[in-house]
């Protein structure tokens, strides 16, 4: 095995490709100035295009904890780029084995013996591998088959030391985009990957959600076993199956793949809604389809366990309370359960949550509860489409200001769409909608019946129409009192943008010029003066990243 550098080296790649990118992207920023809205579209996707590039480079030489960075970003179509996530999804797939000599390592550390020592048979050749440890076939004394995951013996450094370049990292980035919340970004990170260096916690997991569908006969898990496992070794029955994905494979077997898709969507409806408790990474390496009895159903396994989640009892209340705003039209409820799930991030700004709030209930009032399961969600390809965000007329910044995306939601959005990927790749005309509907309703109405839930929203409505003339008539009266005070704020704030955007357009117009002339330069006879304009672009360009930071807040 080629030894792992752990010197500075591998800090200087990470941020060598980190700044990289954030020079490209100040570049585009001034490009964005003097071009056109066309133009600029090209021109910022084949940026996009070549820092994909830069990252899936770095990533494939540094390996280790950034491998698994790699698979989470590759994934979270909500907030980066298009580009971005399709050229990441490679890295899925791109964990090549360790030597069989490492995992004869890590059994002598825990159990004092070789693998073929434990076990009757163990075959060295992994049938799995990933960024953390890889899984090997093996069998017990009673020839029983098990499938053996086994954690690198060096990891725990390489995390140690990946997740303090992630630190440095994710710090620089805030200080560049304090309102993305990078921190609580890398905290999460950190958390969930700790986690999954606990073999024995994910077992734990497995046997709580093994629990949770004892009497649902058509979800599979593997069984434990507890002798042969320690932190870092799991050893699980051999689950037998199809992946989800060889879709040839199953259609040869008979297996509808609406029957397999539609389980999977009961399934986790259950663990989200019911249980609480969840698998967070179903991509198609994960689920196995076995044949039933009937011949044409299908019974689904569920593997790996590293990633599960629970949904906080804060998420879980503010969930019930936002469904149950959007069933009363009750644009207050929505606000506050937005803020009980954490998506609130300044408590002291509240006009952007409003104002999407009164978005959501204008789009939603002329809907009946009857009408949801008839929701299309395969029409939704982008998030302007569901949002239609440049209509509210709030800036990018204030929303990214306002709002935090809580490690609960980061979790369940990645399940949801990996789940979501997974059925729509087996029967593409499926609708969820009327699936997960009855699931939403019972969460919601937990004991209560859809009834008292109407009865006390046409209460609460009939008493807010019965308080509104009281309302009108106190307002008239402040007006002709002259005590309504109409304040503009937003007057002075915007002529100071105007000034500082004139004072950054005449800088980058400096480094454009100086930096197009230099170059110029350096292509004929007089290099010597070329440098110099160069000189003076840097400087104009260096100018130009001051005032976007200084003024960053503004």
């Amino acid at each position: 095995m080629v030894p792992m550098d752990f010197s500075y080296g591998r800090l200087l790649r990470a941020y060598t490709t980190t700044l990289v990118i954030l020079h490209s992207y100040g570049w585009l920023g001034i490009f964005r100035l003097i071009v056109g809205r066309d133009r600029l579209r090209e021109k910022t996707l084949k940026v996009h295009q070549k820092n994909v590039r830069r990252i899936e480079k770095t990533i494939l030489n540094l390996k280790g904890l950034f491998i698994k960075v790699g698979q989470m970003l590759s994934i979270m179509t909500t907030f980066l780029p298009e580009s971005f996530t399709e050229g990441l999804q490679g890295l899925q797939d791109a964990v090549p084995p360790h030597p069989y000599s490492a995992i004869e390592d890590r059994f002598l550390k825990d159990f004092g013996k070789k693998p073929t020592e434990v076990f009757k048979s163990f075959d060295s050749r992994p049938i799995a591998s990933a960024s953390l440890g890889q899984v090997h076939v093996a069998r017990l004394k009673d020839d029983t088959k098990v499938a053996v995951k086994v954690q690198y013996p060096e990891i725990d450094q390489i995390v140690s030391q990946d997740l303090r370049i992630l630190r440095r990292i994710f710090y620089l980035l805030h200080l560049i985009f304090p309102t993305y919340g990078l921190k609580e970004v890398y905290q999460e990170i950190a958390e969930i990957v700790q986690k999954e260096l606990d073999y024995a916690y994910e077992g734990k997991n497995l046997e709580m959600m093994r629990e949770n569908f004892k009497t649902e006969k058509d979800i599979l898990f593997p069984d434990v076993y507890w002798e042969y496992s320690t932190s870092k070794i799991l050893t699980l029955k051999f689950m037998e199956g199809t992946k989800v994905s060889h879709l040839t494979n199953l259609r040869a077997l008979g297996i509808d793949t609406r029957d397999v898709a539609t389980k999977i969507i009961h399934s986790y409806c259950k663990q989200i809604f019911i249980d609480g408790v969840y698998h967070a990474d179903p991509h198609p390496g994960n689920i196995l389809i076995q044949k039933g009895k009937s011949g044409h159903e299908a019974k689904i396994v569920l593997v790996d366990f590293g990633a599960t989640a629970r949904i906080s009892d804060q998420m879980r209340q503010g969930m019930t309370s936002f469904v149950e705003g959007l069933i009363k039209r009750d644009t207050r409820l929505i606000s506050a359960s937005l803020r009980e799930m954490g998506f609130v991030a300044r408590p002291d700004v509240q006009e952007p949550i409003d104002r999407l709030v009164e978005y959501f209930y204008d789009k939603l009032r002329n809907v009946k509860i009857d009408d949801w399961s008839k929701i299309d969600i395969t029409k939704f390809k982008h998030f302007e489409d569901v949002l239609e965000i440049r209509k509210l007329n709030i800036s990018f910044r204030d929303l990214m200001g306002s709002f935090h995306v809580p490690k609960d939601w980061i979790l369940l959005e990645r399940a949801i769409i990996l789940a979501i990927g997974v059925c729509a790749s087996l029967d593409p005309a499926l609708n969820p909608a009327g699936i997960v509907l009855p699931y939403v309703e019972k969460f919601v109405l937990q004991d209560r019946s859809l009834s008292e839930v109407i009865i006390t929203a046409t209460k609460e409505l009939g008493m807010s129409y019965l308080q509104l003339p009281q309302e009108i008539y106190k307002t008239l009266a402040k007006i002709n009192e002259g005590k309504v005070k109409i304040d503009l704020p937003d007057v002075e704030r915007l002529s100071k943008k105007l000034y500082i955007l004139g004072h950054q357009l005449i800088y980058g117009f400096f480094a454009s010029l100086l930096g197009l002339m230099g170059w110029g330069l350096l292509q004929g006879s007089r290099e010597d003066l070329g440098r110099y304009f160069l000189y003076g672009s840097g400087f104009f360009f260096f100018v130009l990243m001051i005032s976007f930071l200084k003024n960053r807040n503004r």
